[in-house]
């Protein structure tokens, strides 16, 4: 199946394809059948834009341990994340960092809210080991820097460049118009992904955004799912959102209009960004410039798929939590960057459900569909088992982690 699009085909050359990193751990030869397999000729006004829904079940279930961790204190809303063979996991409320390593062991505790330069007031997001070594965390209006030792080591402000005059804004608002942005954030239980991205000097962090001007967002208006981009192009050296990039999916528009269900996640591979949107079963791939390259994927198992639509903002803030237990939705994405295999988890019925089930794809083919645990979503890899995020309970007063091998 193709989609086709009103933009120049070059954007699917297939050295492109390949250096942009889409074909990791794959010779030139198959990446050029695949290019031919499409068939884009560079000489067309139209871009064709590879879809791919393989199916080849070989993963056949999943081994998972569960991993109890030790802490100081714990106000049990937060998320974890990995890097380097380390686990870490983040209070929001006391905007704390727990450490562990791979096997569950505590090293220690960390920032904690205040205005030393061992401190951290809001953690929306955190990247470890992210720039050189360095840990990074999303604050409410700035990008901070820690040493692995958790010293602030420097910090980047919030802002947007743009140039459009308050009367523009108000009155004839744009997706191009960066000053109507504001950064997407996930809210508390969640990591708000964001991504250093590009080359060495050239480094730009890759920032979820959303706009809610009165005549132009996600309750009310197709435009906002024509032009409004979902990603800001930070650059550290301006320090300022240069650009913004990346369009919604065309099943919001199929569902006119579900709101609630406008978020999404996103992982970097190389020079692409790979986007996974609440309701559409298919990921999609941009390059650095938000230029859709292709997509792939499949539906989930059983998944309820009548999303409820609302006809005014009111209704849709009133029923942001009811509407998330009414349906299914994709819920979270991981990219392993050694193998290239994609992790997705997803929800069949909405949040409430006591389990939910995670797609494993290799080389764009869907190889796996699994029952697992409620929360669950994959962020690394140490030796032989993979990591999920977990199990967060204040209530029991249960912290934990989940290793898993996958069984063929």
């Amino acid at each position: 199946m193709m989609r086709n699009k009103d933009k120049s085909c070059r954007g699917l050359h297939p050295a492109r394809l390949i250096w942009a990193g889409l074909f990791w751990n794959v010779d030139y030869v198959w990446a050029l059948a695949l290019f031919f397999l499409f068939g884009c000729s560079w000489t067309q006004k139209e871009a064709v834009i590879p879809e791919i829904r393989d199916i080849d079940i070989v993963v056949k279930g999943i081994e998972i341990d569960t991993l109890y961790l030790e802490r100081e204190y714990f106000s049990g809303v937060g998320f974890f994340a990995m890097g380097s063979d380390t686990l870490f996991f983040v209070d929001q409320i006391f905007a704390s960092i727990h450490v562990y390593d791979h096997l569950g062991r505590f090293s220690g505790s960390f920032l904690g809210k205040g205005e030393g330069p061992e401190n951290q007031n809001n953690i929306h997001g955190f990247s470890p080991y992210a720039n050189e070594g360095n840990h990074l965390v999303l604050d409410n209006f700035e990008l901070v820097q820690f040493d692995g030792s958790f010293k602030k080591t420097d910090k980047w402000p919030l802002e947007w460049e743009y140039s459009d005059s308050y009367s523009e804004m108000l009155n004839r608002p744009s997706g191009k118009m960066l000053g109507l942005y504001e950064v997407n954030w996930m809210g508390n239980g969640a990591n708000t992904n964001f991504e250093l991205f590009g080359t060495p000097g050239t480094e730009e962090v890759l920032i979820p955004i959303t706009m809610t001007h009165p005549l132009l967002n996600g309750y009310l208006s197709e435009e906002y799912y024509e032009e409004v981009s979902i990603l800001g192009r930070y650059s550290l050296k301006s320090k300022r959102v240069v650009q913004g990039i990346g369009l919604r999916s065309k099943e919001y528009l199929s569902n006119k209009f579900v709101p609630n269900f406008d978020f999404f996640q996103f992982e970097t591979v190389g020079d692409s960004i790979f986007v996974s949107f609440a309701i559409d079963p298919l990921i999609h791939v941009f390059d650095r410039e938000g230029r859709l390259l292709m997509l792939f994927g499949s539906d989930g198992t059983n998944m309820k798929k009548d999303y409820p639509k609302t006809n005014t903002i009111e209704d849709a803030l009133d029923r942001y939590a009811l509407d998330l237990e009414m349906a299914g939705y994709f819920d979270h994405l991981y990219v392993e960057p050694q193998s290239g295999m994609v992790f997705r988890s997803y929800f069949q019925n909405g949040r409430l459900d006591q389990t939910s089930r995670l797609q494993i794809y290799d080389r764009f083919k869907l190889i796996g569909d699994l029952e697992v645990p409620g929360r669950f979503r994959v962020i690394g890899k140490a030796g032989d088992f993979y990591y999920a995020d977990g199990i967060v309970d204040e209530e029991n007063d249960k912290l934990a982690i989940y290793r898993f091998k996958l069984k063929h």
